[in-house]
Order: C-alpha cells, then sequence, then structure tokens
C-alpha cells in the first residue's frame, strides 16, 4: 500500500490544479451555453481557486522562486482555502440562502497574514496545516450539511450524492488535522510521507468528482424545473390537466394498497363570463389566480389541487371521506364568500359552486369519479349555485 501512495508529488500537485481548472472552466462553458444561474460563477471561482493554488505549489515544487518558500506556500493554501469557500457560497446562493462570500473572504485574509505575523506559523508547517486543515474541514463539513438537509422535490438523491463528495473529503482533511497534531516532527508536506502524498491524491480526485456531483447537481435542477413547468398551469401555478390523469391514477393505487378513502372535488367559479365581459380577460386571470390561492388556504398538505379548465377547478383529497371533502368544499365556499375581491376598486363576487364525490377504487375508475362529481356540481348550478352537492 505504502509503495502505491508512493508517488511524484510535483505530478500530483498539478494534476489537482488541472482538476480544480477544469471546475473552473466547466461552469463557465455551461453559463455561456445559456445556464445564466449566479451559482456557475461562484463555483467556476472554486475551480479557479483550487487551480491556481495547486499550480503554484506544482511550481514552488518545481522551480527556483525568488520570494521565501513559506510566503508561496502561504498564499497557495490561501488560495486553496478560498475554493473550498466559494464552493460554500455556491452552495448557500444555490438553496437561496444568504452567502458568507465577505466572512469566507475575510478568514482567508486572515489566515494568510498570521503566517506574516507568526514566526511560530513561518517556521511550522505542522501549525500551518493544522490551521489550514481546520478551516477547510468546518467549510466543507457545513457545506455538506446545508446540502444533505436540503429538502426539494426530485433532488434529494441528487444532492446527497454531492454532500457525501464534499464530506467524505471534509472527513479525510480532518484525519490530516489529526495527523499533523500528533506529527511534531512533521516539517513538509513532500517528503516521502505516504499519508501526506495520499491526501493529495484524494484532493486530485475530488477536483473531479466535485465537478461532476454539482454538474449532476444542476442538470437535475433543471430536469424538475421542465418537469414542473410542464405539469403546472402557468397562470396559477395549480398542476394542470395534463397532469391530472397520471396522478390521479397515482392517487388511486395508493387509496387501494393502503386501504384508505380518496375523495376528490369539482369546482366551478360561477357567473365566471360577466367578470370577463365586464373588466376584461385580465381581470378574469385576476380572478382565477385568487381563486386558487384561497384553494391553497383551505386544503391539507396532502391535498392535490388542479385547473380543470377554464373556471373550473378540482381537488383531489387522500384519506378523506365524502363527508369529510364536503366539509372543506363548504370551507372553502364560505372563504369565497367572505373574500373582499376588488376589479378597479369595484366589489366583485367570488363565489363558486361544488360537487364533491368520494372514489372507491377498485369499484370505480377515474373517469367515473369525475364523471359522478360532473353531475353533482350540474346540481349545484341548477339549484342556485353558490353551494355544495354530494353525489
Amino acid at each position: 500500500m505504502i509503495e502505491l501512495l508512493l508517488l511524484d508529488v510535483r505530478t500530483l500537485a498539478f494534476a489537482s490544479s488541472v482538476s480544480g481548472f477544469l471546475m473552473a472552466a466547466t461552469m463557465i462553458g455551461i453559463y455561456l451555453a445559456g445556464m445564466r444561474s449566479r451559482v456557475l460563477i461562484d463555483w467556476a471561482i472554486a475551480g479557479l481557486g483550487f487551480g491556481l493554488g495547486y499550480l503554484l505549489g506544482h511550481i514552488l515544487q518545481t522551480l527556483e522562486v525568488p520570494v521565501a518558500t513559506w510566503i508561496a506556500a502561504s498564499l497557495a493554501n490561501s488560495l486553496i482555502g478560498f475554493g473550498h469557500g466559494m464552493v460554500l457560497v455556491g452552495i448557500q446562493r444555490y438553496l437561496g440562502y444568504r452567502t458568507w462570500f465577505w466572512p469566507v473572504l475575510a478568514m482567508v485574509m486572515v489566515i494568510c497574514a498570521s503566517v506574516f505575523v507568526s514566526a511560530e506559523l513561518r517556521e511550522s508547517l505542522r501549525w500551518r496545516i493544522i490551521v489550514q486543515s481546520g478551516f477547510y474541514v468546518a467549510l466543507g463539513l457545513y457545506a455538506g450539511a446545508l446540502l444533505w438537509r436540503a429538502r426539494r422535490p426530485g433532488m434529494r438523491r441528487f444532492h446527497r450524492i454531492a454532500a457525501t463528495v464534499i464530506m467524505v473529503y471534509a472527513v479525510l482533511l480532518a484525519l490530516r488535522f489529526g495527523y499533523a497534531l500528533i506529527s511534531p516532527a512533521l516539517t513538509t508536506s513532500f517528503v516521502g510521507d505516504p499519508f501526506q502524498i495520499g491526501i493529495f491524491v484524494v484532493s486530485m480526485i475530488y477536483g473531479y468528482a466535485l465537478t461532476m456531483a454539482l454538474v449532476l447537481v444542476l442538470f437535475r435542477e433543471k430536469q424538475v424545473e421542465l418537469s414542473d413547468l410542464a405539469e403546472q398551469d402557468p397562470l396559477t401555478g395549480l398542476y394542470n390537466r395534463l397532469s391530472l390523469d397520471s396522478i390521479a391514477e397515482r392517487e388511486l393505487q395508493r387509496a387501494i394498497e393502503r386501504d384508505v378513502p380518496l375523495s376528490l372535488i369539482l369546482i366551478d367559479l360561477d357567473h365566471f363570463k360577466d367578470v370577463n365581459d365586464r373588466f376584461g380577460h385580465q381581470a378574469g386571470d385576476r380572478a382565477l389566480c385568487r381563486a386558487a390561492d384561497l384553494i391553497n388556504g383551505v386544503i391539507r398538505d396532502s391535498d392535490i389541487a388542479f385547473r380543470f379548465g377554464g373556471e373550473e377547478f378540482l381537488v383531489l383529497l387522500p384519506g378523506a371521506e365524502r363527508q369529510q371533502a364536503a366539509q372543506v368544499a363548504d370551507r372553502l365556499r364560505s372563504k369565497m364568500r367572505r373574500t373582499d375581491f376588488r376589479i378597479d376598486d369595484q366589489p366583485v363576487d367570488l363565489r363558486a359552486s361544488f360537487g364533491v364525490v368520494e372514489c372507491r377504487p377498485g369499484q370505480m375508475c377515474w373517469e367515473d369519479c369525475v364523471a359522478i362529481a360532473d353531475q353533482a356540481l350540474y346540481r349545484a348550478k341548477s339549484a342556485g349555485r353558490d353551494r355544495v352537492e354530494l353525489a
């Protein structure tokens, strides 16, 4: 095993720098290709930090440089530390959190300056490794934890792949931190020390693995967004009719497997044509959006609302019996009646009729459920509107 790790460290440092530059080039390329996300710039800067830091380390070991070794090493490690910081900044921005760009930059500058101020840090590679590795570990573990805990539909597996890459590397750096603590004779990271050389191998692999993991996250995110757009009504943000059949069949199957009820509410806004005729279609769109907001405000998290078409909406209520669904419909009806909805400062009645049916999975197909709910809705309309009818 030791023989496998006794590699040429100049080559390892150069290969690590290439992995950093590749990360930067990949992120910039994706940005230029049309994915205009600031996150890509953050991670491109991170890649440049890694690339320049490791390249400086390679030059330090290969050429005669006209500066003290500890100065060049401090600058190289500061660039690498800034790279780790920008990975965190990009993750924070991606998840919608406030970024730590300035605190990260300040910490990098403080650590770099401390080498110039402290004679012990200048003269002791061991203490430089302890300080710098501790900083890298803290950034990596926090960045990985943010991704691991992130909750976005369809993204969990990909977030955790990237989080695992980041946190595994942070743990290996923590081992390096511990190794430096128990190795008072440590003088240079470039001697034939298998553990130290192993860290360089891991750093090289990390650059490539991190690039692939972050690219997977970005492209999966876009795929989820496109899928959501295909399933969502662009006006109200509810699910659209195209997505209804597949979601309904899924819920019917779940109801059969779990032996629980499934109910359906069909909703039709009353006198909606009058709103369009009096105030125009933009006002009608506002009324539809307000109705969608009211529906979302009444239904449970487990319920699923759709824009069924025109001024019609449909709500699936997993686990709800007919009477429970009727109570939800009546709460929504009452809330609509109490809503102060105005167009051009003129009050407009926002009312609706409701048809409620409890689907019987295994006995009724989806088309039958909708047809029966539609019949109940028709009875509500015929009986004077603004009412709930049960099938």
